[in-house]
């Protein structure tokens, strides 16, 4: 997700908002000492790995998760909605406390408001939220956020992307999914198509010992020093309001829900090394780009080696102006496929205005683009509305993989905190390619060059001249937002 996603309900407010934002950001990537993180050395664990087939089974999981746990559940997410969804996993959360089970749960905090539901759920005493990086103003809403950033931009640019999920310590989910609504397919407004995998085994010790670093940082604040509500325990007004009311109003989604989780198939697990690589919050001071370094050397032999790689990312932006990973890949020999959004399927305000010039660069370059379509229909969204593409992975020669919450984007390198893992196991990059491009004629267009240079998109039969659904209307409002400069904040 990029800092600046298109407000479905609001989007002009979100642009001027975005645009004001964007105005401020021009600041350029710090120099990368030589010997920067080289001694970092990559350690291996073993696990059981389950890529999650559908989006409907990606929530029932956690769900079924949170009903079985027994005495902890550990999370961090980006986002997590106020909507059918967040409240629903919200309400079995506060069920397992009344348990015993001890819940933590790291948000940041750019689309926290004064969500009173949210601090609701804080008073039970068995669970903490606690809030990353918190922003000034909170009453006042994208206004507000707006004029606090423009202030304290510094402070206030590094986010929390990570996304996790640990019950008990004995299961783990990553991937690219927050919590909400659009991001398991049950938006009728838009949703995104998305990448879970579920994990067991030695890996999830390294990931809680990340999870304490942070949980025990001082960038963590307790929600309840910014939200306020009434301090009664038994006093949940504004959760049961919310919940009560999204639950009634979709009682469809409550029962697909639990028609999932009653009729899902068992995990198919597979046998995996793992290699994690988590970034440091020394990142909140010196924006240097810590995971992006310690992934690379990771996999150095990996990627010195390849011969095919498949690179997934909702957003495409080179660090000051060079693709020098897909460069170094190409240059060898490489065949690489880059699979990211067209630019009209793309929840970004700004980004699309910069790929417009990258694609001719990729394809120069000798990259073939699988653009997602603005009118793909996944098989597995229980709603069909807007999509978008925000699976982020890699697959190396079939062999290796990454799964994390990491974009291949500047945000992501310098500014944002990121982590992931790679999985060594060619059954394990199988099951993931297929999960990629399984439904490739009906998702994708296939972006190319023809004979005189021009760029052709091609599903199927059909082959385009122009942009699909792209049209010369966008042209002012791109030139507009390259010339703001604010490649380095996407």
């Amino acid at each position: 997700m990029t800092l600046f996603k298109l407000n479905q309900h609001n989007s002009i407010w979100a642009l001027l908002c975005g645009i004001l934002l964007l105005s401020g950001c021009a600041t350029p990537n710090p120099s990368v000492p030589d010997d920067f993180e080289a001694n970092f050395q990559k350690r291996d664990y073993q696990a059981k790995a389950y890529i999650i087939p559908r989006a409907n089974e990606a929530f029932a999981h956690r769900i079924e998760l949170v009903r079985q746990a027994k005495s902890s559940i550990d999370m961090t997410y980006f986002s997590w909605n106020g909507d059918t969804l967040g409240l629903s996993l919200l309400n079995e959360i506060s069920k397992a406390a009344d348990r015993g089970v001890k819940v933590r749960l790291t948000l940041d905090d750019l689309l926290v408001f004064n969500d009173k539901w949210l601090a609701d759920i804080d008073k039970h005493p068995n669970v903490q939220i606690r809030i990353f990086n918190p922003f000034n103003s909170r009453k006042m809403g994208w206004a507000g956020r707006a004029f606090d950033f423009q202030i304290h931009q510094q402070k206030l640019d590094n986010r929390l992307h990570e996304k996790y999920f640990n019950i008990d310590h004995q299961y783990m989910i990553l991937g690219g999914r927050n919590i909400g609504d659009e991001y398991f397919g049950y938006s009728k407004a838009a949703n995104f198509y998305d990448l879970d995998v579920l994990f067991s085994g030695d890996v999830i010790a390294p990931f809680a010992v990340n999870y304490e670093r942070q949980w025990h940082s001082e960038h963590l604040v307790p929600i309840a020093e910014l939200i306020h509500v009434k301090k009664d325990i038994n006093d949940t007004r504004y959760f049961k309001k919310a919940f009560n009311k999204a639950t009634k109003k979709h009682a469809e989604i409550i029962a697909d829900i639990e028609h999932t989780i009653n009729t899902m198939p068992a995990a198919q697990w597979i046998d995996v090394t793992v290699s994690p690589v988590f970034d440091s919050l020394k990142k909140m001071e010196n924006r240097l780009p810590y995971f992006r370094q310690r992934a690379e050397i990771a996999i150095q032999d990996e990627l010195a080696n390849a011969k095919e790689a498949v690179i997934s990312t909702p957003y495409i932006v080179p660090t000051d102006g060079d693709f020098s990973v897909i460069s170094k890949l190409t240059k060898q020999g490489a065949k690489v496929q880059l699979v990211t959004n067209s630019s009209a399927s793309n929840d970004s305000l700004f980004i699309p205005a910069y790929y417009e010039e990258h694609r001719k660069t990729l394809l120069d370059m000798g990259v073939d683009i699988f653009e997602y379509k603005d009118t793909a229909k996944n098989d597995d969204h229980f709603y069909h509305g807007d999509t978008y593409y925000h699976n982020k992975t890699i697959i190396l020669d079939s062999r290796v993989s990454y799964v994390g919450s990491s974009n291949f984007d500047p945000r992501s390198d310098f500014i944002n905190v990121e982590f992931g893992l790679f999985v060594h196991s060619a059954a394990f990059a199988e099951k993931l390619h297929h999960y990629l491009f399984a439904q490739q004629s009906s998702l994708y267009w296939q972006v190319s060059k023809n004979a005189e240079g021009e760029i052709e998109w091609q599903s199927q039969q059909e082959v385009l001249k122009s942009n699909p659904n792209y049209g010369s209307w966008h042209k002012l409002p791109d030139w507009v937002f390259r010339k703001m400069d604010g490649e380095s904040e996407l």
